[in-house]
């Protein structure tokens, strides 16, 4: 006769704190992982979005707009003169943010929102972002 999974595991293995919730826990936290959590904060952080002219005509595509018009009412020179980046208040948040933390243009958004958390980090980002606090929380759990 052998031995099914009820004879090896117990229900106490799975509650809350016990040794599989936690590697569970573990697992969906890995920190080799990023979930958005579309809590926004990337969207929030006070800084310049610049932009490639791959992300100016996809930009300009979402918006139904021609490239010029885009330019125009979008972007400014970079204040290093190197290139463009969206127009507006660099404290405020990104202009395509929705009051329910969506990107208005996620499919064109440009590459810098694109690359992120793969290709670059903030200090200012991760101090606030939901999903690199959940990254923290895996950190922790692990070293338990």
């Amino acid at each position: 006769m052998g031995l099914g999974l009820g004879n090896i595991f117990t229900f106490s293995h799975f509650r809350k704190g016990g040794f599989f919730a936690t590697l569970i826990r573990v697992m969906e936290l890995s920190s080799d992982t990023f979930v958005c959590q579309r809590c926004g904060a990337c969207c929030r952080v006070p800084g310049y979005v610049r932009l490639t002219d791959a992300d100016v005509d996809a930009l300009a595509a979402a918006l139904g707009l021609s490239v010029e018009a885009f330019i125009e009412a979008y972007t400014e020179l970079s204040p290093t003169r190197s290139g463009l980046v969206l127009k507006g208040d660099t404290n405020a948040p990104c202009r395509f943010l929705t009051e329910d933390n969506l990107c208005q243009v996620h499919v064109a958004r440009p590459q810098q929102c694109r690359d992120y958390p793969e290709r670059w980090r903030s200090a200012e980002i991760e101090a606030v972002c939901l999903a690199e606090r959940h990254r923290s929380q895996s950190d922790a759990i692990a070293k338990e």
